[in-house]
């Protein structure tokens, strides 16, 4: 049997920054670690199906589908069925992932509303963390979740410029502003941390050479560097100014 596992290192950090963001401003318990657990193996589980959506001559991706999905809701149906918000952010995010499938069909992954589809689906998972610890959604939750899919949109727009938008000057320069934009604006409405690290990506797009970024490998180090930083500054910044 192949298992099959995500590999890009970009949704991974997407996938494990908002949660944990939920999980520090809700205040840590040992269920956020069996919930995220169960959510682990769903997120496992979409690999294999996203395959044979692009390539339905994949027959063997259904064994490890059925295990992912198996243990990932035998984990999170329980969380899920007590929770009444919980019900409404997975249907939230149902549809997004919807939209990644049928990008997959069409082999048009690269499309920037299938990025953002994906950023939007992965930073509610903030929002159901949240509800775990704090049995109840607040404005804060989704003003947390705003900065994350801000943050990881960036991201999306750094990578591009980097590969396979290189040679088209005019998406760099919507990039530079971009990050400019974002960085002003967090100063400006009082979100200190959330300025600091913009700030700090603003500086990861204008200032490093790129030659040293020429490189997947290198370019997802930085992009991982740069999103645990930013997972930090902004627990951090919740408890500082909290």
């Amino acid at each position: 049997m192949k298992w099959y596992i995500p590999k890009e290192h970009g949704a991974w950090a997407m996938f494990i920054i908002p949660f944990w963001t939920g999980a520090a401003i809700s205040g840590l318990s040992w269920h956020h670690l069996i919930f995220f657990i169960g959510l682990t193996a769903l997120y496992f589980a979409q690999a294999p199906l996203l395959t044979y959506i692009r390539q339905p001559k994949h027959q063997d991706v259904w064994p490890s589908f059925l295990i992912y999905t198996g243990i990932g809701l035998s984990i999170t149906v329980p969380y899920i069925f007590s929770e009444v918000y919980l019900v409404y952010i997975f249907l939230g995010i149902l549809p997004l992932f919807l939209v990644n499938s049928l990008f997959a069909k069409l082999k048009k992954e690269r499309f920037f509303i299938n990025d953002l589809s994906a950023i939007i689906a992965l930073s509610a998972l903030l929002l159901s963390a949240y509800v775990i610890g704090a049995g109840e959604l607040r404005a804060e939750a989704f003003h947390y979740m705003l900065l994350i899919i801000i943050f990881f949109v960036a991201s999306v727009f750094h990578v591009k410029a980097l590969i396979r938008e290189k040679n088209n000057k005019p998406f760099k320069l919507v990039s530079l502003v971009y990050h400019i934009v974002i960085t002003v604006l967090a100063f400006l409405t009082g979100w200190l941390m959330a300025g600091v690290v913009f700030l700090l990506t603003l500086g990861k797009t204008a200032l490093i050479p790129k030659k040293y970024l020429s490189k997947p490998r290198q370019i997802g180090i930085v992009e991982i560097v740069n999103s645990a930083v930013f997972l930090v500054l902004l627990v951090s910044g919740y408890y500082v100014f909290a």
